[in-house]
């Protein structure tokens, strides 16, 4: 067999393949966390080689990625078939009416498992030609000569009449947010009174993944850290003396000494930036209430150096040990790991209660997650009114109960990786509506739309009396 006929051959064969896994991933009633979700999967098999895995990958998250937008094109091709002329249908009625159809995640996921895997990616590919994008190994999207004439022409069409009309429904569809997160995008415009740069900004982020950043642990590694990138096929850019910005290069980077040794960590820009908030000296006690994998808590260990004490909580013991692991590794012997589920306060040493509590206390809240969809769309399949309401309810509760650990004249830092207003500046008003003790210093959205990263909150409170 020729090798143009082999490499077909494995061309068609990987589709089906990844037809196959985009099946399996909508059996559950819910969609999973699609990058765990893909591991356990290529754990199962020792077929997958690395390129496979990549190539898999971007496939799966190319159709969660665009796949509310699938459903628009499979919708209008329908309903054009049904009045035989698609340039008489009034787009932006249709919009509406797709609106009221598709309210929430559980019928989009439906409308997912109903719609056979080649119509599905057929939507997907023709978007992703769109933005002359690309899988791994440059294995085009093109589509055989003569095949989806009429799909392309709807595509072509649709694609016309997003990008020519200035509603924000337009624009959510075109990046492949359900509809029923307008007033959410709406409200954050409003708050942050963003401008029509800043917006056209904030979706056209949303098409690609953000780029790798790393944060140093030690400043004074910065040139072995840059050396061994390049050695390594990686380019970078400084962004400070703290933080790199990786440009090009993919792959191994855990392998690198100089992250073995702990000199950096893989951390994005605008999680950094809710760690820079934390203003703590050497000396002083924080307390990192919600540290999951401990990247902030490492990161405001490198501000005390070795000097003063943090403690890291996580409702996941898991979590605490692979933190235990890390900090060792970048030479931090100033943390302490306690479990909390959020329920009254850990049981602190007796330096805390000496201390009158802590200097500082960081809530990185559990939230929808909305700011870190350029990198887990499946997020927003996730995201509903209701459980968006559970989630406001915990983080004020985490709030109010970790705020009982701040010291007078210490501070509380609020945090969550998500755009929301109802999960950040909401939630410090109805705070502060019942403490008066506290005062607010500063709240913000950090990350895209101004920088390209994830898009975060963070709010600095001052406890002025007990």
């Amino acid at each position: 067999m020729s090798d143009i006929s082999n490499n077909l051959k494995n061309y068609e064969g990987r589709w089906k393949h990844l037809y196959k896994l985009w099946r399996s991933s909508l059996v559950q009633e819910s969609l999973p966390q699609m990058d765990r979700w893909l591991a356990q999967e290529f754990a199962k098999s020792s077929k997958y080689g690395s390129r496979d895995r990549r190539w898999y990958s971007e496939g799966i998250f190319a159709g969660i990625r665009y796949g509310y937008f699938a459903v628009f094109c499979e919708e209008f091709f329908k309903y054009s078939l049904i009045n035989n002329d698609y340039n008489k249908i009034e787009f932006q009625g249709f919009i509406q009416n797709f609106k009221k159809k598709y309210s929430n995640s559980n019928e989009i996921l439906s409308s997912f498992r109903d719609m056979s895997e080649e119509r599905f990616f057929t939507w997907i590919r023709l978007r992703y030609l769109n933005l002359n994008y690309k899988f791994s190994e440059n294995i085009s999207f093109e589509f055989k000569e003569n095949n989806f004439i009429d799909e392309k022409n709807i595509f072509d069409y649709i694609n016309h009449n997003l990008k020519e009309n200035d509603s924000l429904l337009a624009k959510m569809i075109m990046q492949s947010i359900p509809l029923w997160f307008s007033e959410y995008i709406e409200k954050r415009i409003l708050v942050s009174n963003w401008d029509e740069n800043q917006i056209e900004q904030f979706f056209i982020l949303l098409e690609s993944r953000p780029p790798m950043w790393l944060r140093l642990n030690d400043a004074k590694y910065l040139k072995d850290i840059l050396t061994e990138l390049e050695n390594n096929g990686y380019k970078a850019e400084i962004f400070d003396e703290n933080t790199l910005k990786v440009i090009e290069g993919k792959g191994g980077i855990f392998a690198l000494n100089t992250f073995r040794s702990g000199y950096f960590e893989i951390q994005d820009l605008a999680s950094q930036q809710i760690g820079q908030h934390v203003e703590a000296k050497m000396g002083q006690f924080v307390w990192d209430s919600c540290a999951g994998g401990g990247g902030k808590t490492q990161q405001i260990a490198s501000y005390l150096k070795n000097k003063g004490v943090i403690y890291a909580s996580d409702i996941r013991e898991y979590k605490l040990e692979e933190l235990k692991k890390r900090s060792k590794k970048s030479g931090f012997f100033n943390i302490r790991c306690v479990s909390w589920n959020g329920e009254g306060l850990p049981k602190f040493q007796r330096e805390i209660e000496n201390n009158k509590g802590f200097d500082w206390v960081l809530i990185d809240a559990p939230c929808s997650s909305s700011g870190t969809w350029r990198r887990n769309p499946d997020s927003k399949y996730r995201a509903t009114k209701e459980n968006l309401k559970s989630l406001c309810d915990l983080q004020l509760k985490i709030l109010q109960t970790a705020s009982c650990a701040v010291r007078p004249l210490g501070n509380l830092v609020y945090s969550t990786c998500s755009w929301i207003y109802d999960e950040n500046e909401n939630i410090i008003e109805q705070f502060l509506s019942h403490n008066s003790n506290f005062t607010l210093e500063k709240q913000v959205v950090v990350g895209s739309p101004l920088q390209n990263a994830d898009t975060m909150f963070v709010a600095v409170l001052k406890k002025i009396s007990d």
